[in-house]
């Protein structure tokens, strides 16, 4: 475990440092600030699980910090260490909830009494996140497999465009009920999977009719219609044009 003494009077840290019996309970790393500015970059960087923190500091208070901990929902435990017998500064440290309140000057049992109290309130809260981190990434994994899924799907359209292609087939080959695969792509590309494999065959029948002899009823064929009346609906109905319209637009 990680810890961190935040206060503004270096005797005042050197002095926690030999009374504490860190080792005892686990804390090999113990880093100090000499105000809540410093202590931010620092916690931000080491993610200390114990923070220790005085109240009355130049730049950045203790009050400030503990605001910004709190906003932050970085997971640590918060004591106070204090020489004023303030309500205001003990209002706040139950407002941000700081686990403890220690007055300056310290002494070593209460120390290390709330310092061992706090190492085990670490360890049970840290329990109880422990399933929700767990369930988070669970839900992290699962989304992003959904979204490789139906990724996979697109490429496969704009892959396999040339061949009859429907839902009932691709449900089965990627191993997804059709309701699934019609929902999630709309939500992933805007509009349903057959409008999208539709304007993927006719932005590909466009590329093939700039060709100059090449016959509609070929197109259709290559882009995956076997009917060339069909084909020439199709194409109208994203275009706006039939395909003889817009093949003899090219040569205008």
């Amino acid at each position: 475990m990680k810890a961190i003494i935040v206060d503004d009077e270096k005797h005042v840290r050197e002095g926690l440092l030999l009374l504490g019996r860190w080792d005892k309970y686990g804390i090999n790393t113990i880093f100090e600030a000499g105000d809540g500015e410093e202590a931010i970059k620092l916690i931000t960087e080491h993610r200390p699980q114990l923070i220790f923190t005085d109240m009355r500091m130049p730049k950045k208070d203790g009050v400030k910090l503990l605001k910004w901990i709190h906003a932050s929902a970085i997971p640590c435990t918060t004591i106070v260490i204090s020489g004023y017998e303030d309500y205001e500064y003990m209002r706040n440290a139950i407002q941000y909830k700081s686990f403890d309140y220690i007055l300056k000057p310290i002494d070593p049992e209460i120390l290390n009494e709330t310092l061992e109290k706090a190492v085990k309130e670490w360890q049970v809260q840290d329990l109880l996140r422990t399933p929700k981190v767990k369930e988070d990434q669970i839900k992290k994994t699962k989304f992003q497999k959904e979204k490789n899924s139906i990724q996979n799907i697109e490429e496969y359209l704009r892959s396999n465009y040339q061949s009859e292609i429907n839902l009932q087939e691709i449900a089965e080959k990627f191993f997804l009920c059709k309701e699934y695969i019609s929902r999630k792509f709309k939500q992933e590309y805007g509009e349903t999977l057959t409008d999208y494999l539709m304007k993927i065959r006719v932005q590909k029948a466009k590329e093939l009719l700039v060709i100059e002899h090449v016959k509609i009823y070929e197109v259709a064929y290559n882009v995956g219609y076997q009917n060339e009346k069909y084909f020439s609906k199709v194409f109208k109905k994203v275009v706006g044009v039939t395909p003889n319209e817009y093949k003899n637009s090219l040569s205008n």
